[in-house]
């Protein structure tokens, strides 16, 4: 088992663990790794409350690379697993040139890996959704493999509005309904035993999307109308500019996944919006009406090992829009 301590020497860079202190340092790479800044007060909600956010290369006191990780948790079939979602993965674009197995960008990666997933690690795997390009040097080097595939799926609002308003009534989610967003989380974990479920309980949806430091989602509480009997809850975010509504999470049991669909498509039709749109896996899109449009736009990769588990044990990943990069 390959050990490695707090830096790892190479003749040209040096790898470490970041920490707060590298803060200003790495979102000056992010800004010129992607040619624009993150938003303020990402970068905290993402890593300040992580021992270990990172791992970046470094020549000297310039970093030149970075692998970035948040903590996820999973079900399947009653059990739970601890798994690293990989992102913000970037590397100077002085040192793109040099994206071989020796290169910083690799180095980041295999001491990362190598420490936190797998059996007996903090993590049991790692996953994500890298581009075209990280993804093939992935599975060349053997640090992940595809799993599924993320479709970005859309509907027009104003074809699935029908009378499903009528039946059924929505109020704006908040911080004091921990109660009904646990409730319904611990319904549709036992009614998927075959789905790797990302866990989406009080604690999840409180800091993923009602603390949110830049985006202001609209979470609605979707009930029977005359019942009041709860649902599940939509999570939408709205794109004035585009005219588009993004549905970012559905929760509830499957049987309800129509009318909060629906629901999600009234509410689009309401604010003026032309298209509703969303990325899922293809279990997700299963349980819902047949989409106007569907591309694929991601595979969803993991660490090898554990897609041996996953289809030897024949489970479905149950994905979507807000477990992408958090943005």
């Amino acid at each position: 088992m390959k050990r490695i301590e707090d830096t790892q020497n190479h003749p040209k860079w040096q790898c470490r663990w970041a920490t707060r202190d590298d803060q200003e340092a790495l979102l000056g790479l992010f800004e010129s790794s992607f040619g624009q800044a993150m938003p303020d007060g990402l970068w905290q909600w993402k890593y300040a409350w992580q021992e270990k956010p990172g791992m970046l290369a470094h020549i000297e006191n310039s970093i030149v690379a970075y692998y970035g990780s948040i903590p996820r948790t999973f079900n399947f079939n009653g059990a739970t697993v601890n798994a690293a979602q990989i992102c913000d993965v970037m590397v100077a674009p002085r040192m793109r040139g040099i994206l071989t197995r020796r290169g910083p960008f690799m180095h980041t990666a295999d001491t990362f890996l190598s420490e936190q997933a797998g059996p007996d690690k903090p993590y049991r795997f790692a996953f994500g959704f890298p581009s075209h390009r990280h993804a093939r040097l992935g599975e060349k080097t053997g640090w992940y493999t595809r799993t599924d595939t993320f479709l970005e799926v859309s509907w027009t609002p104003r074809i699935h509005r029908q009378r499903i308003p009528l039946r059924c009534k929505t109020r704006l989610l908040t911080l004091q309904d921990t109660v009904i967003i646990d409730t319904l989380w611990q319904t549709m974990r036992s009614a998927l035993p075959d789905c790797l479920v990302p866990q989406k309980d009080a604690d999840f949806f409180k800091w993923r999307y009602l603390n949110h430091p830049s985006h202001n989602y609209a979470a609605y509480i979707v009930s029977k109308r005359w019942s009041n009997a709860v649902m599940g809850i939509v999570t939408l975010r709205d794109h004035e500019a585009s005219n588009d509504m993004e549905l970012l999470d559905l929760l509830g049991p499957p049987e309800f996944m129509t009318a909060l669909l629906k629901t999600a498509c009234h509410i689009a039709h309401r604010t003026g919006r032309k298209r509703l749109f969303s990325w899922m896996t293809p279990a997700i899109l299963e349980h819902l009406p047949e989409p106007s449009a569907a591309q694929e736009v991601s595979g969803v990769y993991v660490t090898p090992d554990y897609k041996q588990m996953v289809d030897k044990q024949q489970l479905r990943w149950w994905l979507m829009c807000g477990d992408t990069d958090f943005h």
